[in-house]
């Protein structure tokens, strides 16, 4: 039950997000930290979060594998690395 409910929490939390300024990138994952869950598409760092993140999990992709990423447009402009992924989908 409470599994669940993260993943409608997180799932909500990506939508409201998207709708309000996300960003996109894809590409193909030229670098995965599976200890710091990061991740690296089109020169970009990313963090994916069991907690926040919607779709495929970080540990099930491979560098080479084309992705799609969604993030705020807001945490990509402030600067912050790595960028929070909220939607990561292996293409």
């Amino acid at each position: 039950m409470q599994k669940l409910f993260g993943l409608a929490a997180a799932a909500a939390l990506a939508l409201l997000a998207h709708g309000a300024s996300a960003e996109e990138a894809s590409g193909a994952i030229s670098d995965i930290d599976l200890t710091a869950n990061t991740f690296v598409v089109d020169g970009k760092t990313f963090a994916a979060s069991p907690e926040n993140t919607v779709g495929t999990k970080l540990g099930d992709l491979q560098e080479g594998d084309q992705v799609r990423v969604e993030f705020s447009e807001q945490d990509a402009s402030s600067g912050k690395s790595p960028i929070n992924a909220m939607v990561l989908e292996k293409e």
